[in-house]
């Protein structure tokens, strides 16, 4: 069996951190509904933080659904309660890299395994090929609920990196790309209505039955090789996903 070293717990960014404070004065009700916030400039000096921070920790909150923005008027507590479906807005690679950044994925698992002919459909590959799996759960920053069961694939070949990959914040396919200089070049998507299983359903603090949507992504590199394929299961009245596309110019 290979060791696993001991890994020192991730740091949340400074501007979730002050969004984490922000959060719990609002539900303690020491900002009360309907009460303002601390402006950006108060925040900066009581915590010694840049604008930019100040701002994004302010977003978060608005996202959320805890307080109402207005220039001019300043910042409100809507609700001491977190908005509770989380909406993904998908229309280029980007937008699943600000997904992977505006959430946060918890890895519980960790296995490595010799893909089977049943394995052949999700991953493509041969009987025989060395992976890796990464099993976890994907939360709001400010929500202690999960929203998702995200099962993770990657090839061994990548295994070298897979330290940091638990330690990670943010999209696991960027880090690949930094980390071995494989750009990634195209992404596929499917999606498909399920229903939940009891054990899916108890992970996701749901009832056997529930309306899920399975979101099924791959991503290639320039070369038209997988790099990563991501299983992912929908609580349906926790997660809306939209998309555009746009029409092509013809002469």
């Amino acid at each position: 069996m290979i060791g696993r070293k001991r890994r020192k717990a991730k740091v949340q960014p400074l501007y979730q951190q002050v969004a984490t404070q922000l959060r719990q004065g609002i539900e303690s009700g020491h900002y009360p509904v309907g009460g303002p916030l601390p402006t950006e400039a108060m925040l900066c000096a009581d915590l010694n933080i840049s604008r930019h921070t100040a701002r994004d920790a302010l977003r978060l909150l608005e996202e959320a659904g805890y307080v109402s923005r207005r220039r001019g008027v300043g910042t409100y507590v809507l609700s001491n309660r977190p908005k509770r479906a989380y909406v993904q807005s998908l229309g280029s690679l980007d937008d699943l890299l600000h997904y992977a950044h505006d959430t946060r994925y918890e890895i519980e698992g960790v296995r490595r395994f010799s893909a089977a002919a049943s394995d052949l459909a999700l991953l493509q590959g041969k009987a025989g090929d060395r992976w890796i799996k990464l099993t976890g759960r994907r939360y709001q920053l400010l929500s202690d609920r999960p929203f998702s069961i995200t099962v993770i694939y990657l090839p061994i070949r990548f295994e070298s990196a897979l330290d940091e990959i638990r330690d990670h914040r943010g999209a696991i396919y960027a880090l690949i790309e930094e980390r071995f200089n494989v750009p990634i070049a195209r992404a596929s998507q499917e999606l498909q209505a399920v229903t939940l299983s009891a054990e899916e359903a108890t992970l996701l603090d749901a009832k056997p039955g529930d309306a899920a949507m399975r979101a099924i992504r791959r991503y290639y590199d320039t070369d038209g090789k997988l790099v990563e394929v991501s299983w992912n299961l929908y609580l349906g009245r926790l997660f809306t996903h939209s998309s555009w596309v746009d029409r092509e110019n013809r002469l």
